[in-house]
């Protein structure tokens, strides 16, 4: 089962750390690879259109005055992290306080968005990805030779293109009727 302490203890073994099994007590490479964890996940989710990381909901108009020139405001879901797309298809909206969109369109609303999935839920594919990101991003004040910083973010790069491929496969080309 994947976990955050194994994807931890993943991305410290390609800095030459042993391996880990818990996150309590650890020493300050663990516990910096435990905060770069928390700070890269949402991120980098967020920075690809990942299909393990898709939903679609839809908003809930909210009751309350309006600012103008916008007539509707609608609640954006919690935990997302990037639009992908709103419905109905109009471009006449904005996010605003990081939690509505304001509209000149009445609903219903539904928003495709990304959201960070549980742990357990990243598929393999992002995980091998995300181990080299986490690695990449430690390894400039772990590595004992300056050039282990660009190997690790080649890699990083690749793994990253692997798991882009991987991943668009779960969203298949449109085809018209």
């Amino acid at each position: 089962m994947i976990t955050k302490t194994s994807i931890i203890s993943n991305a410290l073994a390609q800095l030459g750390h042993a391996p880990v099994v818990s996150l309590i007590n650890q020493d300050e490479l663990v516990v910096a690879a435990e905060q770069a964890f928390d700070m890269l996940l949402p991120s980098k989710l967020a920075e690809g259109n990942w299909r393990f990381a898709t939903k679609i909901e839809q908003l809930s108009q909210l009751v309350e005055v309006v600012p103008p020139p916008y007539k509707y405001a609608f609640q954006l879901p919690s935990g997302w992290l990037k639009v992908l797309k709103v419905y109905p298809n109009v471009y006449d909206w904005n996010i605003f306080n990081n939690d509505r969109i304001y509209t000149f369109q009445q609903g219903p609303w539904w928003m495709e968005f990304i959201f960070q999935p549980d742990v357990s839920r990243l598929p393999a594919h992002f995980v091998n990805y995300f181990v080299y990101e986490i690695a990449a991003y430690l390894c400039l004040s772990n590595a004992e030779k300056t050039d282990y910083y660009q190997a690790i973010k080649a890699e990083a790069i690749r793994q990253q293109g692997m798991a882009l491929a991987v991943d668009c496969q779960n969203h298949p080309e449109k085809h018209e009727a």
